[in-house]
């Protein structure tokens, strides 16, 4: 006879659900308001100040990193760099439509309200994802 365990499913608490659907909804009314205001300001700061607070309120983690750590480290510094050079080199080149810029591609993107919505809860999901690790 073979004895299998079997795992639970994972649920998500309703207050995780809660905080999900409150950041999916302040973000729609975020990016509503018309770029480079100050009730857009005030929408992208509360974010930002609640981010700041929690990150002042985490316990420091442990500073001996593993090897595996440094790696990943030096990992994303190279993507970071490669991106940086990619945007500088479309940035000093033209025409725009043969070598687009970051913010060349996400103008047209960010150009209607659900390309605002968009950006913007992918922007909280980052920011969320930085301050787990």
């Amino acid at each position: 006879m073979r004895v299998e365990t079997t795992r639970r499913a994972h649920r998500v608490s309703w207050p995780v659900a809660a905080a999900v659907a409150a950041a999916l909804v302040y973000a729609w009314f975020a990016s509503a308001f018309r770029p480079f205001t100050v009730p857009e300001y005030v929408a992208v700061t509360i974010p930002l100040v609640l981010g700041a607070i929690a990150l002042l309120h985490r316990r420091p983690a442990d500073e001996d990193g593993d090897d595996a750590s440094r790696r990943s480290v030096w990992a994303w510094r190279l993507l970071l760099g490669a991106f940086l050079v990619w945007e500088l080199m479309s940035f000093l080149s033209s025409p725009r439509a043969d070598h687009p810029t970051v913010s060349s591609i996400t103008d047209s993107i960010m150009s209607t309200h659900p390309g605002r919505f968009a950006m913007f809860t992918a922007w909280l999901a980052a920011g969320y994802g930085m301050f787990r690790r």
